[in-house]
């Protein structure tokens, strides 16, 4: 029997040259592409400013960063029309900026600055952006995915034709709320 993470364990994910194919992006278009680019590298440049901004001591709020999470946020963002409904977790900023929300208040909101897309009040873990469909973000692990499947409910029942996403990361599916919305 085989040790758990060893590579004899991983099977064809130990073999890296497996992985190393150029991505398939027939059906894109170029501008597209692009797009996806501009939205990671912006997403990518926030979050070291904020990193620094936290380093130099100008950021008392605590700051989870989404570094090297770029691509789903910008990947899912596609998708999804401003009427949609988007839930957050503690590292959101990339979520919310992939979506088209307003990179000047994130910012702001990050310096605890009035005119923060919470005015200042949430920090880094509480943004909000009604305009691009980004309904909110928290820090409780979990906290999101009832109330987006209640969204997602709620535009069903009305007949609309809404998406809501909820996005959380692997310790979320061992609390109460992941397994009862499920």
């Amino acid at each position: 029997m085989s040790k758990p993470n060893c590579p004899d364990s991983l099977g064809a994910l130990a073999i890296s040259s497996e992985y190393r194919h150029a991505p398939d992006i027939t059906g894109f278009s170029r501008e597209a592409l692009f797009h996806f680019l501009e939205t990671m590298s912006t997403i990518r440049e926030a979050e070291r400013a904020i990193a620094q901004l936290v380093i130099d001591g100008y950021v008392k709020c605590p700051c989870h960063l989404t570094i090297g999470q770029e691509a789903i946020a910008t990947g899912v963002s596609s998708k999804l029309n401003p009427s949609d409904y988007v839930f957050g977790n503690h590292r959101s900023h990339g979520h919310y900026l992939a979506l088209g929300s307003d990179l000047d208040k994130l910012m702001a909101e990050v310096l605890g600055k009035a005119t923060g897309a919470s005015n200042g009040m949430g920090g880094s873990m509480h943004l909000i952006s009604p305009e691009t469909g980004f309904l909110g973000s928290v820090p409780i692990v979990a906290g999101t995915i009832p109330i987006a499947t209640g969204a997602g409910l709620a535009a069903k029942m009305n007949g609309k034709q809404q998406v809501a996403v909820s996005y959380f990361g692997d310790g979320a599916t061992e609390e109460g709320g992941f397994h009862e919305s499920m």
